[in-house]
């Protein structure tokens, strides 16, 4: 039987720039011909990608207003004769997405949504109009395995979810984290100034309150830490930046504030040279990062506040969930991976067979594809 070669265009209402890996992934597969469309413009400080030599992303025109997501200009990848599917970014305050799935399915195409879809219980309403939505699509490919629980319980038919996870350019920190650990990190520790017996903590995140950096620190100040050498390193900028510094300070905390880094090698080094990475906040990407360079990761356990990448840690595995909001339980967590009986190289080694297996652009594009190809095998 001839193999059928399907055209996707993926309209969204713009590419963050670690999206790019994916995208190139689905390209160079082969598997269907992928066409992109999505804004050019930087929106809120987000990197965006615009696409290269391999990926061409036709450009829209979005901005935010009041909280609604507002698009232009992607009516020609709607009404492409040629494609014979759309995969739209699935949010519910954006009015395209629902233009786009009504528009599609008269015109005969299948309908995916990629989106994080089900994070929490919701009110009747909001409930009611986030499945009505949702029902445009053939198919929603979510980021986490919990929205398929979420949707259910809200009356949403399971079977029509399918998790493809989140990513970040696993194939770029690859090459990376092979160097680090034939260096070593003694000798990464030794190069960047980082004393071999220090507990080091890290995050690369934004200094917002929503972050909560002070609870890591309210933790750090815990009895059960005095005559311990740790460190806190915070990697990135933002608002609260002053009162953590005036907060550690006060607290006799161990915090270096090392500003914006972007650079990947920069980032890299930082993360394997360090022991645990703590988001006291929500959890992201940030846990993609830090176990790509084998780093477990600690965050909150409120899941209807968190982000859906927080699956990814496994108590005592790749990490550790703390009560929210609780710097007393935060602290027994970090004083569990501060035992010097763990074993490190199995955790590390765990944390990139996370990655490996299921968090990386290779992954999620075979993911998009099969979900592409069961559209038409099973003719949903």
């Amino acid at each position: 039987m001839e193999k059928i070669i399907l055209k996707i265009n993926i309209i969204y209402h713009h590419f963050p720039h670690y999206r790019a890996p994916v995208m190139r992934e689905l390209v160079k597969s082969g598997v269907h011909e992928y066409r992109f469309w999505g804004a050019h413009k930087v929106h809120q400080g987000i990197e965006v990608f615009t696409g290269d030599e391999l990926v061409k992303v036709n450009p829209i025109k979005f901005h935010a207003r009041g909280g609604v997501w507002i698009i232009k200009g992607y009516w020609s990848a709607v009404f492409d004769k040629s494609a014979d599917v759309l995969i739209v970014h699935g949010h519910p305050k954006m009015p395209a997405s629902w233009f786009i799935g009504i528009v599609g399915r008269l015109t005969g195409k299948k309908i995916l949504y990629w989106a994080h879809g089900w994070l929490k219980k919701e009110t009747w309403l909001k409930s009611k109009i986030r499945n009505l939505h949702h029902r445009l699509a053939h198919i929603t490919m979510t980021y986490a395995e919990r929205a398929q629980d979420v949707a259910e319980a809200s009356g949403f038919p399971r079977n029509k979810i399918v998790p493809i996870y989140n990513s970040l350019d696993w194939l770029a920190a690859k090459p990376i984290l092979t160097s680090l650990k034939k260096e070593g990190q003694i000798n990464v520790r030794k190069r960047l100034s980082i004393p071999s017996k220090t507990f080091r903590i890290i995050c690369v995140a934004r200094l917002t309150q929503k972050s909560r950096f002070d609870i890591l620190i309210d933790a750090m100040a815990d009895t059960r830490f005095v005559g311990k050498e740790f460190e806190i390193c915070l990697i990135g900028e933002g608002d609260q930046k002053s009162a953590l510094e005036k907060q550690a300070k006060d607290l006799g905390v161990n915090v270096s504030f090392l500003g914006a880094v972007y650079e990947e090698q920069r980032l890299g080094e930082q993360i394997f040279a360090s022991n645990l990475t703590v988001s006291p906040g929500k959890v992201g990407l940030s846990a993609m990062h830090s176990m790509m360079y084998g780093i477990p990761v600690i965050s909150h356990n409120k899941l209807d506040n968190q982000m859906p990448e927080v699956e990814a840690i496994v108590e005592g595995v790749t990490g550790s969930l703390f009560d929210e909001n609780s710097a007393k339980d935060l602290a027994k967590k970090i004083d569990y991976w501060m035992n010097p009986k763990i074993d490190w190289q199995k955790t590390s080694a765990e944390c990139v067979k996370m990655i490996e297996t299921k968090y990386n652009p290779i992954t999620q594009a075979k993911l998009i594809n099969e979900t592409i190809s069961s559209l038409l095998e099973n003719n949903i």
